[in-house]
């Protein structure tokens, strides 16, 4: 399972820096080390289609990180199921809240975010200086 995490990870860093031309991750290295929660969709034969994690952000609140469906697995609502049970994690974790970043070029999944309820913010920890990013938070 790890070596697949670590491939839809890297795929999701990849194609962030592909739509934006430069290296554009400016979050914190997310690893298994500094990961709180880690989920991986995978279809009927075992093939992982989708990806993300939970790292903490401060305050006991929680960042979704590398939120990430495979483009053949696209329009299926895997991104959602996989955020959904994020948000199921980070409530078991007792977090108050759960925030999400990323960039202007990501319409797609800024939309994602509120579809399932979060509120856009201004751009906070490490974002916070960043005028390209969309940041979003739900309450638990």
């Amino acid at each position: 399972m790890r070596s697949r995490a670590c491939g839809l990870r890297a795929a999701a860093r990849l194609e962030v820096d592909r739509v934006y031309g430069y290296a554009a991750d400016q979050g914190r290295p997310l690893t298994a080390a500094t990961a709180a929660a880690h989920v991986i969709a995978r279809d009927q034969s075992g093939l992982a289609r989708g990806t993300g994690s939970l790292s903490a952000a401060g305050d006991g609140v929680f960042e979704v990180r590398r939120l990430f469906v495979r483009p053949d697995s696209r329009g299926n609502g895997i991104g959602d199921l996989l955020l959904l049970e994020l948000l199921a994690q980070a409530e078991e974790l007792q977090a108050p809240a759960v925030v999400a970043e990323m960039g202007l070029l990501q319409p797609h999944a800024a939309a994602l975010f509120v579809r399932n309820g979060f509120t856009r913010i201004r751009p906070f920890g490490l974002y916070h200086d960043h005028t390209e990013s969309l940041c979003f938070s739900r309450a638990l």
